[in-house]
C-alpha cells in the first residue's frame, strides 16, 4: 500500500463532508408542552471527526411552535444531550463546529419530526467553510536524513516545524477554501543550510484532486503527491530516493506481542515489528530473534521491512504473518526478547505479568505500544492489551 513508501504524509483537512448521525431518542415523559404531548430527551450521537485547533460544537433546535434550544460542548468525547424539546413537525437541528481561536469552520443543518417513543436517525452533512494543513515529515527516531529545522511558508504566512514523536510535523491555522496558494517547504540540517527545498500552488477545497510538488536537494529528490479522499480529507505523500541498508540500533523496535494465546497453542503466537525510517530495511542473514535469558535463537533470512511500516513476524497459524518464526516460542508471563544484527542490539523487551512494572499479558489479547510512548516502551504502563496488527496502537488514557 502506499503507506508503506510514505515518508511525508499532510493530511490537509480542505473539507470535511462527514455525515454526523443523529440518533434521536425521543422519549416520552418531562413537563407537558403546549401540545399535550409530553417533551422528549433528544441525545445526539456524533460520528468520527477530525477538525485541527477544535475549539467547540454547538447545536441548535428550533420550529415555529417551540422556544429555541442551544447546546454548547467543548469534546467530541461525551454525546450531546438535549431535554425538553417538544414532539411535533419540523424541527430543525443546525451544528456548528468552532477552531481556531473561536473561528466557525463547519456548518450544517437538516428537519425532523419528533414523535413520542420512536427513533430516528438524521444525516447532517457538514460544510467547511475554512480548511487546515498538516504536514507530517517521518523523519525515524535516528533521524538518519539530518534534518533538524524546517520552514513552511503559504503566500506570506510562516510556519515552523515541531517535532513530535520521530517525525517533523506542521500545522497551519484556518485556509481559506478554493484559493490558490502557494506553497513553499525548506528544511534545514544542523549548519542551518538548506537540504530539501520545493514549492507548487495548491487550492483546498472539496474536489479530490493529484498535485505532484519537487522537493529539489543536493542529497537527491522527493516528490509530494497531494490526494484528497472522498471525504475530503486531503494528504500529501513525499518519497524520497529509495535506500536499502541494515538497519542500526533504535531503528526497529517491537511494537506489538501475542504471547498468551487463549488456548494456550504456541502457533497462534506472533510479534510485529515497526521500521521508524524512510529507509527500507534489511533483516536478511545477519539478524536474529533471541531469548535473552537462555541464548535459543532463530535466525532471520529474506525479510525487508519498507519505511515507516510494519512487519508480522508469526508461527504457523498467524495467517497475516510477513514472516514465519519457525519454532521460536514466546513466554507467556516473563520474557527477555531481543532484535540483534551481528553484534548491535537493535531492540530489546523485558516483559512480565509481575512486580511493579507490570505488562499487559492478558489471556487472548496482544498487548501493544503506540508509536508514540517509544521512548518509555520499557514501562508496562506505556503498552496497553488489544490487537492492531500492521497498524499503530491506540491506548485508551491512564
Amino acid at each position: 500500500m502506499l503507506r508503506h513508501f510514505c515518508i511525508l504524509c499532510i493530511a490537509a483537512c480542505s473539507l470535511w463532508t462527514a455525515l454526523i448521525g443523529l440518533f434521536l431518542a425521543a422519549c416520552s415523559g418531562g413537563s407537558s408542552s403546549g401540545g399535550g404531548e409530553a417533551d422528549g430527551t433528544v441525545k445526539l450521537f456524533l460520528g468520527k471527526l477530525q477538525v485541527p485547533m477544535f475549539d467547540s460544537i454547538s447545536v441548535d433546535v428550533s420550529a415555529d411552535d417551540m422556544a429555541s434550544i442551544h447546546i454548547s460542548k467543548d469534546s467530541f468525547g461525551e454525546n450531546l444531550k438535549i431535554e425538553g424539546i417538544p414532539h411535533g413537525e419540523d424541527r430543525k437541528f443546525e451544528v456548528k463546529i468552532y477552531a481556531d481561536s473561536g473561528k466557525l469552520v463547519q456548518y450544517g443543518e437538516a428537519f425532523s419530526d419528533i414523535k413520542a417513543d420512536e427513533n430516528t436517525v438524521i444525516p447532517i452533512t457538514l460544510s467547511a467553510l475554512f480548511g487546515f494543513l498538516r504536514l507530517e515529515i517521518p523523519l525515524g527516531f535516528n533521524n538518519n536524513k539530518g534534518i533538524t529545522s524546517g520552514k513552511l511558508f503559504l503566500g506570506d504566512m510562516k510556519f515552523d516545524m515541531k517535532f513530535e514523536s520521530g517525525k517533523g510535523v506542521f500545522s497551519t491555522g484556518a485556509l481559506p477554501l478554493n484559493s490558490n496558494l502557494v506553497l513553499n517547504i525548506v528544511l534545514y540540517d544542523n549548519k542551518g543550510d538548506s537540504i530539501f527545498t520545493g514549492n507548487e500552488i495548491i487550492m483546498l477545497s472539496s474536489i479530490s484532486q493529484t498535485k505532484i510538488i519537487q522537493l529539489k536537494s543536493t542529497n537527491g529528490s522527493a516528490i509530494l503527491e497531494l490526494i484528497a479522499s472522498s471525504e475530503g480529507s486531503v494528504q500529501v505523500f513525499a518519497m524520497f530516493p529509495p535506500i536499502s541498508r541494515p538497519p542500526s540500533s533504535g531503528d526497529v523496535f517491537f511494537t506489538e506481542i501475542y504471547a498468551n494465546t487463549p488456548t494456550g497453542e504456541e502457533t497462534f503466537q506472533y510479534m510485529e515489528l515497526y521500521n521508524s525510517t524512510p529507509d527500507t530495511l534489511e533483516l536478511s542473514n545477519n539478524c536474529k530473534l533471541i531469548r535473552i535469558d537462555n541464548g535459543t535463537e532463530h535466525k532471520i533470512t529474506n525479510l525487508s521491512i519498507p519505511p515507516m511500516s510494519y512487519a508480522i513476524i508469526g508461527r504457523s497459524k498467524v495467517l497475516y504473518k510477513d514472516y514465519y518464526c519457525g519454532s521460536f516460542a514466546l513466554l507467556k508471563s516473563a520474557m527477555s526478547l531481543g532484535l540483534f544484527c551481528g553484534n548491535s542490539a537493535i531492540d530489546t523487551v523485558i516483559y512480565s505479568n509481575k512486580g511493579d512494572n507490570k505488562f499487559p499479558l492478558e489471556k487472548g489479547t496482544a498487548m501493544q505500544l503506540p508509536i508514540a510512548n517509544y521512548e518509555n516502551r520499557t514501562l508496562g504502563s506505556s503498552w496497553c492489551s488489544g490487537f492492531s496488527p500492521g497498524e499503530d496502537a491506540i491506548c485508551p488514557p491512564p
